[in-house]
């Protein structure tokens, strides 16, 4: 795999060119005269890190070259993504670099290509519950990058990354500064019981958080159904000021779906982040 990933932004491009015969009988190529716009580079870095519990955390980490303490955000994936999705699926990470920010998308444990602790193949609820470790490795590791200010860092989850997301933010309140949670929602498929919402942990106080969901977002079974906007409406009532819901009607994207379809959640989005960080 490349180790950088380059993403030119150019602001004039030539896209008409033409070819003649010269006077010597070979071929020039010519075109118009068009200069380059000053573009924008941001070298996309494919890194690895521990975490307390020994699982090495992959992820891409994004900002201008000349960078120095800039305000952070971290990316989590849904349940069965990863980290490329950032890039494939959505262009929030490069907006994101435009806007400013440093960016880093972290495969959490069991996806993409970080493993589940002893080479286990079965991702359990525990690896789930777990997967606050991964934030917080990479917490740490952003400490020791120039382009981080350590004082800003945010984190936006997408589906059950929104989980993650919101209880990160309640464990690590001196080192999350806000966080926005796309389409919040994990259920253990037994029991239907709320999963990763921070249950049991000690001094949890999640707080500067925005909800992003769709209304009509749901799971359908033959005897129940499961509704994203009603899990996010449950987090957002124990989550501290500043905190914000806004649920779209007659809208079922998903996550990442969500802010690419709905235009008006990508501004809520990274107005929160103007706001809040």
């Amino acid at each position: 795999m490349k180790n950088m990933l380059q993403l030119c932004l150019l602001l004039s491009v030539v896209v008409l060119a033409g070819c003649s015969d010269s006077d010597e009988g070979g071929v020039r190529i010519t075109g118009p005269e068009v200069s380059k716009g000053p573009g924008r580079v941001y070298p996309i870095n494919e890194v690895t890190f521990l975490s307390n519990d020994g699982v090495p955390i992959s992820a891409l980490f994004g900002a201008s070259a000349s960078a120095q303490r800039i305000p952070t955000v971290i990316l989590l994936h849904d349940l069965g993504g990863d980290k490329q999705e950032w890039l494939s699926t959505t262009d929030l990470f490069i907006e994101l670099l435009e806007r400013g920010y440093a960016v880093v998308a972290v495969d959490m444990r069991g996806h993409g290509q970080t493993p589940l602790p002893d080479d286990r193949q079965v991702l359990l609820i525990e690896d789930l519950e777990n997967s606050v470790l991964d934030v917080f490795a990479t917490l740490n590791w952003l400490l020791g990058q120039r382009a981080v200010d350590p004082n800003r860092i945010a984190v936006i989850g997408d589906g059950s990354g929104g989980n993650v997301a919101f209880v990160s933010s309640g464990i690590f309140t001196e080192q999350i500064k806000t966080s926005v949670s796309l389409s919040p929602g994990l259920w253990e498929a037994s029991s239907l019981s709320p999963l990763v919402i921070g249950r049991g942990i000690s001094s949890f106080a999640p707080r500067s958080i925005l909800y992003l969901v769709g209304a009509m977002d749901q799971l359908e079974g033959t005897e129940i159904v499961l509704n994203y906007a009603d899990f996010a409406r449950n987090l957002e009532a124990v989550t501290a000021q500043p905190t914000s819901l806004r649920i779209f009607q007659n809208s079922a994207a998903h996550g990442i779906d969500l802010i690419n379809e709905v235009p008006e959640a990508k501004d809520l989005l990274f107005l929160w982040l103007e706001n809040n960080l």
